[in-house]
This record gives structure tokens, C-alpha cells and sequence, in this order.
């Protein structure tokens, strides 16, 4: 693939161009995309023009640009994260109706370092919850993250309490140590609950959910204003809801179901 003088490769551009696209941006000129990618507005204006025509991008009756309907098609098509949201959905719901609280199902990004969130459903009850479908969270700060960390491999829990931590876990004061503690009690209990480090305000609970093997998929957790915390309550219809999904995913069978990468 041809590179760019400074060794980027077209691939690596391109990317560079969706990634300039998010909730606050959905819509871009050519010259807007050239400041968020620095790319030349030469090159930006050329790229998103072929991207457009092979329907990557959608070009706007006043010329701006947006993410175009094939990249949705192709993910809703092939992606096996979608199908894995599809499954969890109706546990989802059942957490969500019962608890009346803002419901999540989040994956682990090994390549990120990151949660990412691939359904949520959404309580008028819960004001503070930065959680989005397709947004990313640090891992060591949420509860899903711990929950989801907590059932992986030993070498991958190494690297994250010994690389550099997001700025909400240095804040917050928990010490490796104390990290350590939590992974453990999280195995131990079954689920992760952290209160007010993300948000101050606001708590979040997760179970984690397995597929074939006892390999842990993802996590689905609760998020809930600090005063409506009622583990007592929340926790055994969390982990109901996970114990139904992890039998669903584990048994599809390592041909059928979603394993993480």
C-alpha cells in the first residue's frame, strides 16, 4: 500500500479519517477533516471524495461529509460483537425493568486498553452515567472493566496494574495494592462494584459474562445514582441475568459463538 512521505500508509489514513468523525463531529468539511486528521486539506479533500464514492463516507447536499451507510452495513452484516449485543439484549432488559437503572454491556479492547460499550438501556432515574453505545471508558475506573479483568489471563491483569493508569484511578487514591484486593474480591464474589470514581456520584456494579471454554466475553453492568445502591437487591438479579447469558453464549460452542481476541 502506498505511503505518504512522512511513511503513512493509505490504510493508515483512511483510518485517521473516520476516526476524526464522533458524536460532536458527525458532520465534517474538508477542511474541518484536514485540522482533526492533519492532513493536508489537498489530501483530505481527495480522500473523503473516494471514500464517498465507495460509500465510506456520504457527501451532504452543502458538501460536508459524514460516515456513510456501507460501513454500518458491513458491520451489521458481519460483526460478531453485534451478534453477541443481540443475545445479551433480553437479559439486558431484564435487569433493566426490574432495577429501573441504566443497563450496559461492555467488551474488553485488549489492542485499546479500553471498555467498549456495545448496547445500553437507558433509565430516566440516572442522570449521571458517561456510559454510550460504542464509547470507550478507561478499564481500571469501571466496574465492568474490573469485572471483565478480573476473569483474564494473569499476564493481562500484569499489564494493566503495572502500566500507566487513566487519570480517574490516580485521582481516585486506590493504590495497586488495592487494586489487587479488588480483582481478587471480584473473583471471589462474582460481580464489581465501584462507587463514585468516574463519576462522583454515581456507582457502578458488573458481572461478567463466559462463553465456551469459561473464557470471559464481556460484562454487563448497572450504573446507578450513589443513593439508590441496594447491592442486596441489584447484585442477585445481575448476576441471573449473566449466568443466563454466559449458559446462551457457552452453549453455541467455539464454532457458533463470539470469543474474545
Amino acid at each position: 500500500m502506498a505511503n505518504s512521505p512522512s511513511g503513512e500508509s493509505l490504510i493508515q489514513r483512511l483510518v485517521r479519517v473516520l476516526h476524526a468523525f464522533d458524536a460532536d463531529h458527525p458532520e465534517l468539511t474538508a477542511s474541518e477533516l484536514a485540522v482533526r486528521t492533519g492532513l493536508s486539506t489537498s489530501t483530505a479533500h481527495r480522500l473523503a471524495g473516494d471514500m464517498a464514492e465507495e460509500g465510506l463516507l456520504r457527501r451532504t447536499p452543502d458538501g460536508r461529509f459524514r460516515i456513510g451507510l456501507v460501513l454500518w452495513e458491513l458491520g451489521q452484516r458481519s460483526s460478531t460483537y453485534q451478534e453477541f449485543g443481540q443475545a445479551a439484549l433480553p437479559f439486558m432488559e431484564a435487569v433493566h425493568v426490574t432495577q429501573r437503572q441504566n443497563t450496559s454491556l461492555a467488551i474488553l479492547d485488549h489492542d485499546d486498553g479500553t471498555i467498549i460499550y456495545l448496547e445500553r438501556l437507558i433509565s430516566k432515574d440516572v442522570s449521571t452515567d458517561l456510559t454510550k453505545v460504542a464509547g470507550r471508558l478507561p478499564v481500571l475506573s469501571t466496574a465492568p472493566g474490573l469485572a471483565i479483568l478480573a476473569h483474564s489471563p494473569r499476564q493481562l491483569q500484569e499489564r494493566y496494574l503495572t502500566s500507566t493508569w487513566d487519570r480517574a484511578t490516580r485521582l481516585s487514591g486506590i493504590t495497586e495494592v488495592g487494586l489487587r484486593r479488588r480483582l481478587a474480591q471480584a473473583r471471589t464474589d462474582g460481580y464489581a462494584h465501584l462507587r463514585g470514581i468516574t463519576v462522583a456520584g454515581s456507582s457502578g456494579t458488573a458481572a461478567p459474562v463466559f462463553g465456551p471454554g469459561g473464557r470471559v466475553l464481556g460484562a454487563i453492568s448497572i450504573v446507578a445514582e450513589v443513593d439508590q445502591i441496594n447491592l442486596q437487591i441489584q447484585v442477585p438479579v445481575l448476576l441471573a441475568a449473566t449466568r443466563g447469558l454466559s449458559r446462551q453464549m457457552g452453549s453455541r460452542g467455539k464454532s457458533g459463538g463470539w470469543e474474545p481476541s
